[in-house]
């Protein structure tokens, strides 16, 4: 959120890019498994989905907080 002046974005814009974003990506786990990964594959990539950003994204009340 720090650079969306950089982009000419107003303050609501990502933040309902990153809510959009988070929300599709909660399931990674579920789709990861049907395409075939196992669950060691799954967990080696958990850090790339599974971190602070992800949670902010998905929780609109702490967002609305901060602003």
């Amino acid at each position: 959120m720090e650079v969306a002046g950089y982009f000419e974005l107003d303050i609501k814009t990502p933040r309902a890019i990153a809510t959009e974003v988070g929300q599709a990506v909660t399931t990674w786990r579920g789709e990861a498994a049907r395409l075939g990964l196992t669950t060691t594959e799954i967990d080696r990539m958990a850090s790339a989905f599974e971190h602070e950003d992800l949670r902010m994204a998905i929780a609109p009340r702490a967002r609305a907080r901060e602003g």
